[in-house]
């Protein structure tokens, strides 16, 4: 007989691997970041996708997926600069239409509304660009912080909400306190001192003021957007500027923290995912696609030791488009949860919704 844990040992599992993911970043926040994303990342990206296509992506419509899968592919061009006279606005652009387009899939069934919709979308846009959270939140965040955090963390919600559990919202609060506990535990200066292949990896700023490949540019925009350093822009020269920035990043005990941060809602978004097989099933699926699934991870994980860069240029579609994908998914949670909270005040069981994992 088969194992299978219950949901109270599944969510005291996961408050485990919380702590793990806490330790791990804390210590060594860059590596912690650079290991999950190159271990985990790949194999999370194959198996969720696996598991939304059985689902139909929680569209509406059965050929819904294929305008998101065709965002991801448009993003991947312009990101390798094979898209000519693209705007700079244009990738944003695209992630926020999909995300409202996602929203059109899971509620609308009405062709003609739907394409109206999306178009509307569209249109709007042009008026939102010019503001800079617009950017933030859909260039930059959207893909990264929000898709591992944000969402994570509502994906916990509604599953406490919806088996009314105590273990499910202990989770949650064990995952926002250890969250913010990384800026009240800052490491500090000298403590810790990445490598220089850490920092390769992970990006740095050139000479010329252009971020190399990787993720150097989350940190500086977290830093520019929260207003938590100018680094003497005022009153420096560009060289100085340059030095000053890659030195805050990788010494300050504060970029140190916010990167502990990043590394722990990575590498736990990671863990979430795996940790619930017995629950998402991600698993049951044809013996061809798993092996396809274990040669292709074990490509991308042999590209990632010969060289990281070549890594992230590898699987840069695949992770780009496994957030988009996700799209529907993270719309419905929004939907049940409010769905959750109204039963709850009513008194009434929230109607029938397409299951929502957590993540």
């Amino acid at each position: 007989m088969k194992f299978k844990p219950t949901v109270d040992q599944v969510n005291y599992l996961n408050i485990g691997l919380m702590l793990v993911a806490a330790v791990c970043a804390f210590f060594r926040p860059f590596e912690t970041f650079l290991f999950a994303y190159a271990f985990f990342g790949p194999a999370h990206y194959l198996t969720e996708i696996s598991w939304l296509h059985d689902r139909n992506y929680f569209t509406k419509g059965k050929f819904d997926w294929i305008w998101l899968l065709l965002a991801g592919v448009i993003i991947t061009l312009a990101n390798f600069q094979l898209v000519p006279n693209l705007p700079d606005s244009a990738g944003t652009v695209i992630i926020f239409v999909s995300f409202i387009a996602a929203l059109v899939f899971v509620t609308v069934s009405n062709t003609v509304l739907r394409i109206v919709l999306i178009v509307a979308s569209a249109v709007g846009s042009k008026f939102l660009v010019d503001f800079g959270g617009f950017q933030s939140i859909f260039g930059v965040f959207m893909p990264t912080l929000i898709h591992v955090f944000i969402f994570t963390g509502l994906f916990i919600l509604v599953g406490a909400l919806k088996g009314r559990s105590l273990s499910g919202i202990l989770s949650l609060v064990f995952f926002i306190l250890v969250a913010i506990s990384f800026f009240y535990l800052p490491i500090s200066n000298g403590q810790y001192i990445p490598t220089n292949y850490v920092m390769d990896s992970y990006g740095h700023l050139k000479n010329n003021g252009s971020f190399t490949d990787g993720f150097i540019s989350l940190n500086y925009h977290i830093m520019s957007v929260f207003n938590l350093h100018d680094f003497g822009k005022p009153t420096v020269n560009f060289q100085q500027f340059v030095d000053g920035f890659n030195s805050f990043l990788f010494q300050n005990p504060l970029s140190l923290s916010i990167m502990a941060f990043i590394g722990f809602a990575y590498l736990y978004h990671y863990l979430n995912w795996f940790s619930k097989t017995s629950v998402i099933q991600w698993h049951n699926i044809p013996r061809a696609r798993f092996i396809g699934i274990i040669v292709l991870w074990l490509l991308s994980e042999g590209l990632y030791a010969i060289d990281y860069a070549v890594g992230l240029q590898w699987l840069f579609f695949l992770s780009f488009t496994h957030v988009l994908l996700e799209f529907p998914l993270n719309q419905l949670t929004f939907i049940n949860i409010g769905k959750e909270i109204g039963a709850i005040f009513t008194g009434k069981k929230a109607g029938n919704t397409k299951a929502v994992k957590a993540n």
